[in-house]
């Protein structure tokens, strides 16, 4: 088992240097200068030439990447271009919204999926078993944002049952985390529903009706709790991967998180808080990633040697 842990902990390290080489490169093919961005279009040559001294811009490109890990080394994701902030700082402020919202429209994915799943899978091959299933196609068609901006019109200004954006409480909180649950069940009922048929075709459910059992005892105790599996894997992925999801969701209903910042860093070239948003990201779902992985291992032993 130490020896599958260290293997994937391995692989997760060099997907992690991947990601930040590539973000690296990615943001320096922006065709924006930095440095005209800080000192404004009236600058100077020598103002801008001294100002891409100043951050290191005018090394090769191989030196800024090198001094750019080595910092990460110490922790230090450099200083925000725009805010003259640490990254870190502007992070550790911002991640809290972003998690609150991530959890959100998780259990809102949840509370819409699930209960759908179960109900097309005992409805499989019905009338309200395709009904469900093409609304589920539509809800993973829906853009979100234009699904955020409906819900918003409807829900905030036409009937403001909902505040018109913002990050304020839980009231605020609704609106988003519908959003993503509508667009995001869909993945969870479709799951749900080809696990729950595959497990009601087993010999142990069979057994169960021979014996006696009611429907719903059969459905609850034996269907649901082993289909469940495959559900739970894909659900702890999938919270890694709402971080880097909600970006649109904050930018529509104006969520002050990472997503706002990096997307407030992006048109002004603010590399080291476009760097620092990514690889937080990216090490958040490699980290999820590795946590799902372990625990199947320890489910099922034979991942261990594969």
């Amino acid at each position: 088992m130490a020896s599958y842990i260290v293997r994937r902990l391995g692989g997760a390290l060099i997907v992690v240097f991947g990601i930040s080489v590539v973000t690296f490169l990615l943001v320096y093919a922006i065709p924006s200068d930095p440095a005209r961005m800080i000192a404004g279009q009236k600058a100077s040559p020598q103002v801008i030439s001294q100002i891409r001294h100043n951050l290191g811009l005018d090394q090769p490109l191989l030196l800024q990447y090198l001094h750019y890990v080595g910092n990460l080394l110490h922790g230090n994701f450099g200083v925000s271009y725009i805010y003259n902030q640490s990254v870190a700082v502007l992070i550790s402020q911002r991640i809290g919204p972003t998690l609150l919202l991530a959890l959100g429209c998780w259990i809102a994915e949840l509370v819409i999926g699930i209960p759908l799943g179960i109900y097309t899978a005992r409805r499989a091959r019905k009338k309200s078993d395709y009904i469900v299933s093409a609304l589920a196609l539509v809800g993973i068609s829906l853009p979100v944002y234009w699904l955020g901006l409906l819900l918003l019109y409807w829900l905030g200004y036409k009937l403001p049952i909902f505040p018109l954006g913002g990050s304020g409480g839980i009231q605020s909180l609704i609106l988003p985390s519908l959003t993503y649950g509508i667009t995001g069940a869909a993945y969870y009922t479709r799951l749900l529903k080809a696990s729950m048929l595959e497990v009601m075709g087993q010999d142990y459910v069979r057994t169960a009706r021979a014996k006696g059992a009611s429907e719903r005892r059969v459905i609850w105790r034996h269907v649901v709790r082993n289909a469940l599996i495959p559900v739970v894997t894909f659900g702890g992925i999938d919270i890694g991967y709402l971080l880097t999801g909600v970006v649109l969701i904050e930018n529509t209903f104006n969520w002050n998180g990472l997503g706002v910042l990096s997307y407030e860093a992006i048109p002004q070239s603010d590399i080291p808080v476009i760097m620092g948003t990514v690889l937080l990201t990216a090490l958040v779902v490699v980290v999820f990633t590795l946590i799902v992985d372990v625990i199947y291992a320890f489910v099922d032993p034979r991942i261990r040697y594969s």
